[in-house]
C-alpha cells in the first residue's frame, strides 16, 4: 500500500495483540518516514485536563483559566499528537483544501482509541457555509474512515467564520455557536458522551459544545482530538 501523504510504499506486520483479540484493525496508511514526523502524546508527560505536553502535576495554565469558568467540568481530554508542521500541513490539505481522502490518514489510531469506548460519540459540527465550501464535515470524515459510529446531535448556528482566522483573544470571546437538534435530544439525556474534533487549540470550541450538551441533559462529557 502507498502512503496516503507522500506516496511511498508502506510495509506493516500484524501485531500480537491483534491476533490475540481477533479484532480487525485496518492497516496503516502512512509510511514510517511520515509517521516519524508526528510527536505522540501517549507516552510523555501531559496535562491531565487537556493533553498538552506538560510536566507539572497540576492542571496547565489554560485549564486553570477554564476551571474558573467551568468549575464542575471534569477536564478529561485525549489528544493523539502534538500540533506541529506536519499536522498543520495535513489540516490545510484535508480541512481547508478539501482533500477528503486525507481523513483516512489517522484512521488506525482513531479506530484503536474508540474500539473499547462505551460512550456515545458526538462530532463537532461545522457551519453550513463551511460545509458548502468544503463539501464535508472533516470530523465526521475522520470517524467514518475509522468505522466509528456517531450521533450528529449538535447543529452549528454560528456565522461560519473560521476559527483559524481569529487570534486567541477573538477565539476566547466567540459566542456560543451550537444548539442541540431537538429531534435527537433524547439520545443524549442521561448519557455519557465523548466529543470529537480534529484539533484542540484554545479549547473554546469544545467548551461551547460541552456546555450545550450538559444543558440538554448529558450525564458526563469527555473530549478527543487528533492533535493538541
Amino acid at each position: 500500500m502507498n502512503c496516503l501523504w507522500c506516496g511511498k510504499t508502506t510495509k506493516e506486520g500484524i501485531q500480537l495483540r491483534e491476533l490475540v483479540s481477533f479484532t480487525r484493525v485496518e492497516p496503516m496508511v502512512r509510511c514510517d518516514s511520515c509517521s516519524s514526523k508526528l510527536v505522540s502524546l501517549q507516552n510523555v508527560p501531559i496535562c491531565r485536563g487537556c493533553s498538552r505536553h506538560w510536566i507539572e502535576e497540576e492542571l496547565c495554565s489554560d485549564c486553570q483559566k477554564w476551571k474558573v469558568e467551568y468549575p464542575s467540568y471534569p477536564f478529561k481530554h485525549t489528544a493523539l499528537y502534538q500540533y506541529n508542521t506536519f499536522i498543520k500541513e495535513w489540516i490545510e490539505a484535508y480541512k481547508y483544501t478539501g482533500d477528503y481522502r486525507l481523513g483516512e490518514l489517522f484512521k488506525k489510531e482513531i479506530q484503536s482509541f474508540f474500539f473499547k469506548q462505551k460512550k456515545q460519540v458526538i462530532p463537532i459540527p461545522i457551519s453550513d457555509k463551511s460545509k458548502q465550501l468544503r463539501g464535508f464535515n472533516q470530523v465526521e470524515g475522520l470517524l467514518e474512515f475509522a468505522g466509528v459510529s456517531y450521533t450528529a446531535v449538535l447543529i452549528h448556528c454560528g456565522t461560519g467564520e473560521k476559527q483559524s482566522s481569529k487570534d486567541r483573544k477573538m477565539r476566547m470571546l466567540s459566542p456560543q455557536p451550537f444548539v442541540v437538534d431537538k429531534s435527537l435530544q433524547m439520545n443524549i439525556k442521561g448519557k455519557h458522551l465523548i466529543l470529537v474534533d480534529d484539533i484542540y487549540t484554545t479549547g473554546r470550541t469544545f467548551f461551547h459544545a460541552a456546555d450545550c450538551l450538559m444543558r440538554n441533559g448529558a450525564q458526563s462529557i469527555e473530549t478527543f482530538s487528533v492533535s493538541r
